[in-house]
Parts: C-alpha cells; structure tokens; sequence
C-alpha cells in the first residue's frame, strides 16, 4: 500500500511540475496579449459603472433590495 501511495505521489508532483512548465511557457507568451485584454476589460466595466450612475440604476437598486427586504421582515404572515 505504501508503495502504491509513493507512486502516487511523484506521478502527482510530476505533473504539478508539468503544468507549472507549461503555465510558466502560456504566461511569457502571452504577456502582451493578457495586458490588452486586462486592459480592455476595465476600459468597458468603467465605462459601465458611468452610464449606470448616470442612470440612477444604482439608487433604484439599492431602493428595490431594501423595500424587498423590508416586505419580508414586516410580513403579518408569519407562523412562529
């Protein structure tokens, strides 16, 4: 049983070392590529967060969450 566990082990740490070889090579490739995207990405999530403020989402939400969160604590229904 041993044994077994022992081969168990280095066939798991070997492949632990594979795929950080692998993901170490992935990251050094695409480097520029991950900068444009990240980029890119909080370009639009900024983007978003203006027109929804400008929007007044945030206040209508925050107004939704609290009336329905105040139905449920004042409900008359309740069987205690």
């Amino acid at each position: 049983m041993s044994k077994r566990l022992l081969a168990l082990g280095v066939r798991g740490h070997l492949l632990a070392a594979d795929l950080a070889r692998s993901l170490t090579a992935r990251v050094r490739d695409a480097r520029g590529q991950t900068t444009i995207e990240w980029l890119a990405l909080m370009v639009g999530f900024t983007a978003l967060v203006v027109i929804l403020a400008g929007d007044d989402v945030w206040q209508k939400a925050g107004k939704a969450i609290v009336d329905a969160v105040n139905g449920i604590f004042s409900s008359d229904h309740d069987r205690v």
